[in-house]
């Protein structure tokens, strides 16, 4: 008799693990991660392109003023130079040249920043133009925790 009803509860229990999380706004959730999209194309345009329609950040990222604290966004850690970004999270777990790019990682046990760092014939100093945060396993994290969390086990 067990052995019938067993099968059912674990399919029930399954099914409720699978159930959304109310609490969660999925609309905030994906207004983050499109401006946060917006703000990468943005990065990755020539440093003296246009900014990419939509996208929340200046045409001139050179031009853009040094970091004071810990942003809450990784897309806030474009057009900030290594200086800062060393300032504020330490040194990257990995660090790779590619051509005149620099591609770093930084790796928290919950979450990774990946930051690309170029440079152009007007403005040579390296300069961050992409940045994404990503959660590392099944456990939802926000860009902001992830941020404090590198910011927090910074080596450098």
């Amino acid at each position: 008799m067990l052995a019938r009803v067993l099968p059912p509860l674990l399919l029930a229990a399954a099914l409720a693990a699978c159930a959304p999380d109310p609490a969660l706004d999925r609309q905030a959730v994906l207004d983050e991660v499109l401006a946060s999209y917006r703000a990468n194309l943005a990065g990755m345009q020539p440093l003296t392109a246009p900014p990419v329609a939509g996208a929340e950040v200046p045409g001139q990222l050179a031009a853009m003023p040094t970091l004071a604290g810990l942003p809450s966004q990784a897309a806030q850690l474009l057009g900030q130079p290594p200086a800062t970004v060393r300032r504020l999270l330490g040194e990257p777990r990995l660090r790779r040249k590619e051509g005149d790019a620099e591609i770093w990682l930084y790796q928290g046990l919950f979450c990774h920043l990946d930051l690309m760092m170029y440079g152009d014939a007007s403005s040579p100093e390296l300069r961050v133009t992409y940045a994404t945060a990503r959660a590392a396993g099944a456990e939802r994290r926000t860009e902001a925790a992830c941020l404090q969390e590198l910011a927090n086990g910074r080596q450098g």
